[in-house]
């Protein structure tokens, strides 16, 4: 797909591995930016910025994606003010530490509901769009918990692999006018609450021996945007840490 002309949507666009994203798709020739932010206000608005640099329209929108009524006022904006959506990128995610008997019925609906509920009503009202327009292209990003169980955040694991679960499904849903496929990114970014001495020492159980970053994501991105005969996929990012 040539991005010339076409509005893209990315959902947690303001800050980390999300704005990455959006700043790769305005330089791949995106004519419209539309990110997602929850509480992230003040990234947002520099975000906004560093796009309107690129030369590309933007659009920032305040969602809250576990209250599906937010989901749905942010696509009615979309189809309102740009009257088409050409790319749903769902990188907007929530990440809670928790082992097995630690979640509760509340944080176990939190992280699905943001995590796996979220993103596909976003691919079923994004779907709609692209239908009635002959094409598109919708790309989820989950991670290594899909292929290891993540024992430290079962919840979030449980919540990525149904996201991986509903890539497929939505691409064969979906073809043959719109391709949907998912990036899986391991150590790429290290997390807020982690110290660096922590981070650095996770490239020992990677068979690379080296950490990723969100470059590497948007790579991934980049090839799948491109590549106009590939559906129903998944591009793993992790320096191999899911086959050891």
């Amino acid at each position: 797909m040539d991005l010339q002309g076409k509005v893209v949507l990315v959902t947690g666009g303001a800050h980390r591995v999300g704005k990455a994203i959006v700043l790769k798709l305005a330089e791949m020739g995106a004519e419209t930016i539309v990110f997602t932010y929850n509480s992230s206000a003040e990234a947002a608005l520099k975000t906004q910025e560093e796009i309107q640099k690129l030369g590309c329209k933007v659009l920032a929108i305040q969602c809250n994606q576990s209250d599906i009524s937010q989901i749905e006022k942010t696509m009615e904006t979309i189809k309102s003010q740009l009257g088409r959506l050409d790319v749903l990128v769902n990188s907007a995610s929530i990440f809670l530490t928790a082992d097995f008997f630690a979640v509760t019925p509340e944080s176990w609906d939190t992280v699905m509901n943001i995590n796996a509920r979220g993103p596909f009503f976003f691919m079923q009202m994004a779907g709609k769009m692209m239908l009635d327009q002959g094409s598109g292209l919708i790309i989820n990003i989950v991670d290594e918990s899909v292929e290891k169980p993540a024992l430290s955040w079962i919840h979030h694991g449980a919540s990525k692999a149904a996201l991986w679960n509903i890539t497929q499904s939505g691409a064969i849903a979906l073809a043959p006018k719109i391709r949907v496929n998912a990036v899986m990114p391991g150590a790429v970014l290290k997390p807020p609450d982690w110290e660096n001495e922590r981070w650095e020492s996770s490239k020992d159980s990677i068979p690379l021996r080296k950490l990723g970053s969100p470059d590497d994501v948007c790579k991934a991105i980049e090839f799948l945007v491109k590549s106009d005969f590939v559906t129903g996929q998944v591009i793993v990012v992790d320096g191999g840490a899911t086959v050891i």
